[in-house]
């Protein structure tokens, strides 16, 4: 295999991971300000726990998909 060919699949792989870490972190955080703004909370608990629980698994995710070399 080429450099550049490796290069370029090492960068799809990554940008891959970050564009799933975004989703997963997005979609969390959404959903925690949709369930305050639903229960009408003063305090965001929901959004504290549920974008704290999506850092957490798409941390998990990029670290099971890292290459073990």
């Amino acid at each position: 295999m080429s450099d550049s060919h490796k290069n370029t699949t090492n960068f799809a792989r990554y940008s891959t991971i970050g564009f799933q870490m975004l989703a997963t972190i997005g979609l969390g955080t959404y959903a925690g300000v949709w369930l305050d703004g639903w229960q009408h909370n003063q305090i965001p608990g929901w959004t504290l726990a549920l974008s704290l629980t999506s850092i957490g698994a798409s941390l998990y995710n990029f670290i099971r998909q890292l290459p073990k070399n």
